[in-house]
């Protein structure tokens, strides 16, 4: 309802505005604010990418990424208006003076277009925004029957569809580019309100950056077969065939087929709370026929790990209000995703979270005739499954027997290692609940407020908080190497050691587990960080360890899966430890 109100008001309130000021200075700010409409969709995507790039990682500075596709879109709009109204101003000074009723409607109809166009941009804009899903009483896209997304409700007015239209008819026409903004973004409207559409009604992240994931695998079920729709869209877990709508609610065509796509979720797609979650609405896939008509589809089904600490899968169908989320501590998610595609149309473009992968005519990198041979290679695990032990450089590695809790340097557990132990309420950066865990954050404190002397159990903070199917492990990467295999400074291995590269856990099935934090010690400070939703990408993150000092110390935490058998301790590529027997890894024994 407040949607459909601001968008009257500013369409009525500029459209009086531009009747008081004469129908020659409405026509001339009319132009000026298509020219800025056309300047802001052309800069769309690139202000929103360096937006993107720019905004900070954590603090407060955050919301610049959950609003980067809005700002991106809203910046330069409202700035190229400013500059060509200056000069507009500049090049036209006076006003041409008509006959006052004529003066009157013609300013009143420039105004209403102004404000049509101004309210379509900000309505589109705020779409974009880590807001909910009904932001302002307005969700243009909802679920229907069997999952289905179909466009249920319109704006009185739907400025964000007219505006959108006007912009990719111009785009093919009278604006036409090599790149128009149609081919692209058939749907924007819809775009814009799917894009919110997270988990705990837009709590989640909105937001990718392109280093976030990577296009694994291109694969296709029953195209060009024409077979029935039980031969393509079942599985072996649902036998009976999917109720698949577009999204104006009509019935998918015979003869469709699915167009699937592993993606790979790296450490920069974690929410804060260290697992990948993704809803229906933050990927879609655009498609096009011969004529060059374009559609937009989203996923009814996703591939992904089912249990934590195996290679066993499941594919789960988007026929209800359902979120995929990524199992256990593992720093890569793969799940791949299923679009239905109509007869007739072949896909053109995949976006995450408005990160656009262009397909470029790609032939996929699979093809699978039918649903049961799918489904094959979800069972043994072909069809998501990588292995983080092709590339190791085992040329270095130390094999340790680290069975022991606390054995040369590997501490199993939430404790914090090296017997730090903070006071409650004095733990500035850090996030801590009310069982005394670390939940989140990063802090840095003088060596005295560490040591936890006399403090009250109730006051003592002292562990790491763990969710029920991952646990920790500290690893210790200073010291003598000769007692500490793990030490960064090992000789043989110096060479090839780097700092820009992830700290790594590597189990038995090749599955990598970056560090998610430190406990850094010297004669001056101690730092601890704790980030499960942002991993450590390399040691240079951390203060930097000279050989020379002996007053330095630093353990890096892990937080793998429960039930995985931790084979190797690497830094990038190059292995420093290989654990044998392999390091089981339980739950956390519950106080």
């Amino acid at each position: 309802m407040f949607m459909n109100l601001l968008s009257i008001a500013i369409i009525l309130g500029l459209g009086y505005l531009w009747v008081t000021r004469g129908f020659f200075s409405a026509l001339l700010h009319l132009a000026c604010v298509i020219a800025a409409g056309a300047i802001a969709f052309g800069l769309w995507e690139p202000v929103s990418m360096f937006l993107l790039s720019k905004a900070p990682q954590s603090g407060m500075g955050t919301f610049i990424g959950d609003a980067a596709w809005g700002l991106g879109l809203a910046l330069p709009f409202a700035i190229s208006l400013a500059l060509l109204r200056v000069a507009t101003d500049k090049i036209a000074p006076g006003n041409i003076i008509i006959e006052d009723t004529y003066d009157a409607i013609g300013g009143g109809i420039c105004g209403a277009g102004i404000g049509l166009i101004t309210a379509g941009i900000f309505v589109l804009s705020t779409g974009f925004l880590r807001v909910p899903a009904s932001f302002m009483g307005y969700q243009p896209v909802q679920m229907a029957n069997q999952g289905n997304f179909e466009i249920q409700q319109k704006l009185w007015l739907p400025v964000d569809r007219i505006t959108s239209n006007l912009y990719n008819f111009l785009s093919q026409n009278a604006l036409h580019t090599e790149t128009p903004l149609a081919y692209y973004y058939p749907d924007l409207a819809s775009a814009a309100g799917t894009q919110r559409m997270s988990e705990g009604n837009g709590n989640n992240k909105n937001n990718i950056l392109p280093g976030g994931f990577d296009v694994a695998m291109h694969f296709t079920v029953g195209k060009g077969s024409n077979s029935p729709a039980d031969a393509i869209f079942s599985d072996f877990q649902n036998p009976g065939s999917q109720q698949i709508t577009m999204l104006d609610g009509s019935p998918l065509p015979a003869g469709s087929y699915i167009e699937g796509f592993l993606i790979n979720f790296l450490a920069g797609a974690k929410e804060k709370f260290g697992l990948v979650v993704v809803g229906k609405g933050q990927l879609r896939l655009i498609a096009h026929d011969s004529a060059g008509n374009g559609v937009t589809l989203y996923p009814i089904a996703v591939t992904s790990q089912a249990r934590t600490g195996s290679n066993q899968f499941g594919r789960f169908r988007f026929d209800g209000e359902f979120y995929v989320a990524s199992v256990g501590g593992a720093t890569e998610a793969p799940m791949a995703f299923e679009f239905a595609v109509p007869a007739g149309y072949e896909a053109s473009s995949l976006y995450v979270r408005n990160i656009r992968y262009d397909l470029d005519g790609s032939k996929p990198d699979r093809e699978f005739a039918d649903a049961s041979a799918r489904d094959l290679a979800i069972q043994t695990g072909e069809l998501l499954v990588g292995n983080a032990t092709a590339s190791l450089n085992l040329a270095h590695a130390v094999t340790m027997n680290a069975t022991d809790n606390r054995a040369e340097g590997v501490q199993l557990g939430k404790r914090l290692a090296d017997r730090v132990v903070l006071q409650k309420g004095n733990t500035p950066g850090l996030e801590v609940n009310d069982d005394n865990e670390i939940v989140n954050g990063e802090g840095v404190f003088n060596p005295g407020d560490v040591q936890g002397r006399g403090l009250d159990r109730n006051l003592r903070v002292d562990s790491l908080f763990v969710t029920k199917d991952t646990n920790i492990v500290q690893i210790q990467i200073t010291g003598d190497p000769a007692q500490f295999p793990t030490s960064f400074f090992s000789t043989s291995a110096a060479p090839d050691l780097k700092t820009n590269v992830p700290p790594r856990l590597i189990d038995a099935n090749g599955q990598a587990y970056n560090a998610v934090g430190f406990i850094y010690k010297d004669t001056n400070k101690v730092q601890i960080r704790y980030t499960t939703g942002r991993p450590m990408m390399g040691l240079d993150e951390a203060d930097a360890l000279v050989r020379s000092r002996d007053d330095q110390t630093m353990f890096l935490i892990f937080r793998p899966s429960v039930g995985v058998q931790l084979k190797h301790f690497a830094i990038g590529d190059v292995v420093l430890a290989t654990f044998e027997p392999p390091l089981e890894l339980e739950a956390e024994r519950r106080r």
